[in-house]
């Protein structure tokens, strides 16, 4: 009896970490984006101060672009995973 070994390889697509955290980056950024649309530039209650929506869109924008780089990255250079075949 003779086993022969056969290994395929094929991509993980959207089992990629890249993909998974590139997904969840990019919904903190839309959130943050959507944040910057609704809140109110009045004064705080609580402190005084005056509240900054413009850091939402900065950070929100910034967390977006990186998004797509991670997309971008799993994109271009796949993870290959090698499937083994045992007959």
């Amino acid at each position: 009896m003779s086993s022969i070994t056969r290994s395929s390889k094929k991509s993980a697509g959207a089992f990629d970490i890249r993909n998974v955290i590139g997904a969840l980056i990019g919904i903190y950024g839309i959130v943050l984006l959507i944040a910057y649309a609704v809140l109110d530039p009045g004064v705080n209650p609580d402190t005084g101060a005056a509240k900054e929506p413009m850091y939402n869109l900065y950070t929100g924008i910034v967390l977006v672009v990186v998004a797509v780089v991670f997309f971008a990255w799993a994109k271009i250079r796949p993870t290959v995973v090698e499937e083994v075949d045992q007959d």
